[in-house]
């Protein structure tokens, strides 16, 4: 009797046991976790890579390096050459950090590229090529958003000056003369210890005050060399229009807290 109870109880739980597994073997499978995407985090670059980029390399390449800087329609009638887009995702990638700190440091000349792109290792510290070199390599992923509205900020001219103004200024002078014209530029250090000369502190305002509007027009027209200031000062009356001479002017006075004086 007790076998045939066991017997039955043995069949009973094999029949529970194979719906159990039947039932288990019908539930859908679950798939594997897939592990989370994660995409490259964006290039960093601090602000002095911004700033240097901005007062070396704008003025061609323009400030998010679409190939539109003050120069480029000049570049494009005197030598059929257009600045290098450097906002190219693939053109970047394919180049890589070391290759654009290469070119900025020896020039297009000798990195099998355009000759009018100067070489700026004798001028730029290597530090500091190193931050441009960084912020290239961000400018792909600059979007409308902190970043440009950010560049924006910094090239905006103070009310009631010309936008050409401040434009100009940063891209042409404030390697020597600094961002805001204190005589603080990325080059400044260097013009003192090869030259014993110091670009001009443009906030000065006792020193401008004496000064005319013409008298500014002329100096920046025809540089130092020509006009009593230092040999080293340039003169850009071949890049700018003298429109635009009279915007920088303009600026000049307005950081230098001075009224117009014709």
């Amino acid at each position: 009797m007790s076998m045939r109870r066991s017997v039955r109880w043995g069949s009973s739980l094999a029949a529970v046991c194979g719906v159990v597994v039947f039932l288990l073997s019908c539930e859908p499978k679950k798939e594997a976790a897939q592990p989370a995407s994660t995409s490259p985090p964006p290039p960093v670059y601090n602000e002095r890579g911004q700033q240097a980029y901005l007062a070396h390399c704008a003025m061609c390449h323009g400030p998010w390096g679409e190939g539109d800087g003050t120069l480029a329609v000049e570049l494009v009638k005197q030598a059929g050459t257009r600045p290098a887009q450097l906002n190219d995702v693939a053109r970047l990638a394919e180049l890589g950090r070391p290759q654009v700190v290469r070119i900025i440091t020896l020039g297009g000349g000798k990195t099998h590229r355009s000759n009018l792109m100067p070489p700026w290792g004798s001028r730029i510290p290597a530090a500091v090529i190193g931050d441009i070199a960084d912020f290239v390599m961000a400018l792909p992923s600059l979007k409308p958003g902190v970043p440009r509205a950010t560049i924006a900020k910094y090239l905006e001219a103070p009310p009631g000056t010309p936008a050409e103004g401040r434009r100009l200024f940063v891209y042409h002078c404030t390697m020597c003369h600094g961002a805001y014209g204190k005589g603080d530029g990325l080059v400044a250090d260097t013009l003192w210890a090869r030259n014993h000369i110091r670009p001009r502190n443009l906030t000065d305002s006792v020193y401008f005050a004496k000064k005319t509007d013409q008298e500014l027009f002329t100096t920046v027209s025809l540089g130092g060399p020509y006009t009593g200031h230092s040999s080293v000062m340039p003169g850009w009356s071949v890049n700018f229009t003298p429109g635009q001479i009279k915007d920088v002017v303009s600026y000049v006075r307005e950081i230098s807290r001075t009224t117009s004086r014709p």
